[in-house]
């Protein structure tokens, strides 16, 4: 299926951070209301654009005066994907500052590393961006973004679904821990479609794309899943004379810089796991827009899911009536109603269960002229409607 939100939505999301209103208690408690985050700002992994995000709106939320007149006091603590950071981050913040939750991280490793932790200590994490395969099988986290897996789903369902094509393959890189995650979206696609790929290569590395690409002529693949190098792959899709092939890369591939290292002449796309932060016009992204650019803060998608974490961790805690503490917290997102929010294809929600990935579908957007431009379908979501 493919939707775009209606008006409405946009309206509800926009004022999901507004403060000063009613709801949500203190219980009389009046200190500042102390949430965490893990994230990658240094190291193999960097995002340091997401606490900043997060800290925008946190900072128009206490300019408001706060929930329940309580400050919002943000701590974010740099891994720099260093699995023992990691962990000593997640003590600090859960015993020796007692947050009530974690908020917007983006750490690489954080979710395979202290998922016990936070489970034991029956804390909620929020994550802006989910990453390994364990942020969305856990049942104390639930990030904000669809992830890898259900985004290879969506851009199977784009290539056959949206684009009919009979022959879809992938070439995919595996990295550690993450193969079990690639088959189970590959199958999520075969249940949904009742198709099975032409070609499965997840042997794809860092050294000359052109066996692959041979392969991939010779077996007559019109749809082609990829996720690995774009600059030396597609340069030998041009020599391989392929513009008649759909190329579909994941999220980590939607840059400037890979829009520019796009030889002309080939149809690429791009899965996006927001609204495409490249226009400023969809829904949504006008909220996120006007806060980072206030904070001379990045403009990137991952800005984006720290912006909607933070907007929904707002709205949820508003909602408890008593005090705000981890107990009140964590309860309030275990049995909270889904959330609509303009930014991504399904609606947001918490919930009971032992795994959470709430948000599915992506955008697509095609490379052209050296640049990103948005398709006009709006989400696919893969068998919804």
């Amino acid at each position: 299926m493919e939707r775009s939100h209606k008006a409405a939505a946009v309206l509800g999301a926009a004022a999901l951070a507004l403060a000063g209103c009613a709801g949500g208690g203190g219980g009389g408690d009046t200190g500042p209301i102390k949430v965490g985050a893990i994230n990658g700002v240094t190291g193999l992994f960097q995002a340091p654009e997401v606490p900043k995000a997060v800290q925008a709106v946190f900072d128009e939320v206490n300019a408001a005066g706060g929930i329940s007149g309580r400050k919002i006091e943000y701590i974010s603590k740099d891994d720099a994907m260093n699995p023992q950071r990691s962990t000593e981050a997640a003590v600090e913040l859960i015993d020796s500052e007692g947050v009530v939750a974690l908020v917007g991280s983006s750490s690489a490793v954080d979710c395979g590393l202290n998922r016990a932790k936070y489970g034991r200590a029956g804390i909620v994490s929020i994550p802006a961006v989910g990453v390994d395969p364990a942020c969305f099988t856990s049942p104390n986290i639930a990030p904000v973004n669809p992830g890898p897996y259900k985004q290879l789903t969506a851009a199977l369902y784009f290539l056959s679904q949206t684009k009919k094509h009979e022959k879809v393959c992938a070439y995919l890189t595996v990295l550690p821990g993450s193969g079990d995650g690639i088959e189970n979206a590959i199958k999520e696609w075969s249940a949904v479609t009742g198709r099975q790929l032409t070609v499965k290569d997840t042997s794809v590395g860092q050294g000359d794309p052109t066996p692959y690409l041979v392969k991939a002529k010779e077996a007559g693949c019109a749809g082609i899943v990829y996720n690995s190098q774009v600059g030396p792959w597609f340069a030998q899709a041009k020599t391989q004379n392929m513009a008649a092939v759909d190329f579909v890369m994941l999220a980590n591939s939607y840059t400037d810089a890979n829009a520019q290292a796009i030889p002309e002449g080939l149809n690429v796309y791009s899965a996006t796991e927001w609204q495409p932060y490249t226009d400023e016009s969809l829904p949504g992204n006008d909220r996120w827009a006007k806060l980072v650019s206030a904070g001379g803060i990045p403009k990137t998608a991952f800005s984006q899911g720290a912006i909607m974490a933070a907007d929904v961790f707002v709205q949820v805690v508003k909602g408890i009536r008593g005090p705000i503490t981890r107990e009140s917290v964590t309860k309030a997102f275990k049995e909270m109603k889904p959330v609509e929010y303009p930014l991504v294809g399904t609606p947001y929600v918490f919930g009971p269960g032992d795994a959470h990935n709430p948000v599915e579908g992506a955008r697509f957007v095609k490379a052209e002229n050296r640049a990103w431009r948005v398709l006009p379908e709006g989400f696919v979501i893969p068998g919804k409607g």
